[in-house]
């Protein structure tokens, strides 16, 4: 299938695998007067003598000792009641979700340790949700530190794809009829028949899939990039999801997921790098593998793509690169939805949720480029390294909470 898509969600999903994974999922009830608060975190598994392996042991003691973040957010919410499920394997604990109703009113008490400042509004027949996130202050300032050096890597790789495109584009406005055969060279899979295309043209084509290979390597310095940079420009204590029951009138910032599901979304680095299509090159090959259909062959991808009017700038420096992610991998300057409410009682407290739950898509950071914010399939997961394997994607946008 399309090898280009297929590397990128196999090395997202490599590289991003939480050591600790926290959700949470705000459920408002009919009325909007009552919200339901689930934080779930579920603890990974990392090599021993790792740091990853000491923030797994550190947060499992935590978590036992009812001392862990959520703990003291919940207990500062001043719930009338809660309620703690644990999951265990073989006697050792994996996951905790802690349960909890408040008035919305009360959210912003909840996090009270963030730099978020949440905001709740309620009018006849309507309900408002509002994020104002802050600066970020999870990373430590060795992270901050690796974070520096390694956007300036990231970037190096990012404006050589951007190169490899352009010099890719000047060869096709000499020769338009070759467009097809070429892209077809680009996103094919090994196992796909072979492209019909000559040495020179061969050579342009392994420059930008080296290119791409070289953003996805997720190994040495790069590969703890995308965790890095989560701490680093993200304010928010958890993947966040908010479960409305009416009908959404104004959503902005979020990200609108199925099953009237709204969620904080995130770019990882390459997301970054294909939402960046139109400011310096169109139409962008990784985009276009990134929002193809599941079912989209690479000869789909080469005859949606070829027609398209090119453009490529002459030079993207590093550095130009490197301010453009930044802008990319900040969160919005405002999460907001309002929806219709309608009378009806308080909701059942949700039932325990399994460390596989799913999410897809993400949120666009505030950019001009927003609207060509390709959505993913999938996120973060564990997948085995081989590359060219996109069917065993384990999550979906139509995934549930």
């Amino acid at each position: 299938m399309k090898r280009v898509l297929a590397i990128a969600v196999a090395a997202l999903f490599l590289s991003c695998e939480p050591a600790v994974r926290r959700v949470l999922i705000l459920t408002f009830n009919d009325k909007a007067d009552v919200v339901t608060i689930s934080a779930t975190t579920s603890l990974g598994k990392a090599k021993a003598g790792t740091p990853e392996a000491a923030e797994i042991d550190e947060q499992r003691q935590a978590l036992l000792a009812g001392r862990d973040e959520w703990s003291q957010r919940f207990a500062n919410a001043d719930p009338e009641s809660d309620r703690v499920v644990m999951e265990r394997s073989r006697g050792e604990l994996q996951s905790v979700e802690h349960i909890a109703s408040i008035a919305p009113e009360n959210l912003q008490k909840f996090f009270f340790d963030t730099h978020l400042t949440v905001t709740f509004t309620r009018g006849e027949g309507w309900a408002e949700l509002t994020i104002y996130p802050g600066t970020s202050v999870r990373a430590t300032r060795r992270q901050r530190e690796r974070v520096e050096k390694m956007l300036s890597l990231y970037s190096e790789r990012a404006a050589r794809y951007f190169e490899s495109i352009r010099a890719l584009y000047a060869y096709l406005d000499e020769k338009p009829p070759r467009a097809e055969d070429m892209f077809f060279a680009v996103f094919r899979d090994e196992k796909d028949q072979p492209a019909r295309i000559s040495e020179e043209e061969k050579s342009l084509v392994d420059g930008v899939r080296s290119a791409i290979d070289a953003m996805l390597s997720g190994e040495g310095e790069t590969a703890t990039l995308d965790r890095d940079f989560d701490f680093v420009f993200n304010p928010f204590p958890a993947e966040l999801k908010v479960a409305i029951p009416g009908e959404i009138t104004a959503l902005e910032g979020f990200t609108r997921m199925p099953e009237h599901i709204v969620a904080v979304k995130m770019p990882n680095t390459l997301e970054a790098v294909a939402m960046l299509e139109g400011r310096w090159i169109t139409p962008d090959a990784l985009a276009a593998a990134l929002a193809a259909p599941k079912d989209a062959s690479p000869q789909d991808l080469a005859a949606s793509i070829a027609p398209q009017r090119r453009r490529a700038e002459p030079l993207v420096t590093p550095n130009d690169v490197a301010a453009a992610l930044m802008e990319k991998m900040r969160p919005a300057n405002t999460y907001r939805v309002r929806w219709i409410t309608r009378a009806g009682g308080a909701p059942l407290p949700p039932q325990p949720r399994h460390r596989d739950n799913s999410e897809g898509g993400y949120t666009s950071a505030r950019s001009r480029d927003a609207h060509k914010t390709p959505a993913l399939r999938c996120s973060t997961a564990a997948l085995p390294a081989t590359p060219w394997k996109f069917r065993s994607c384990a999550r979906t946008p139509d995934s549930g909470p």
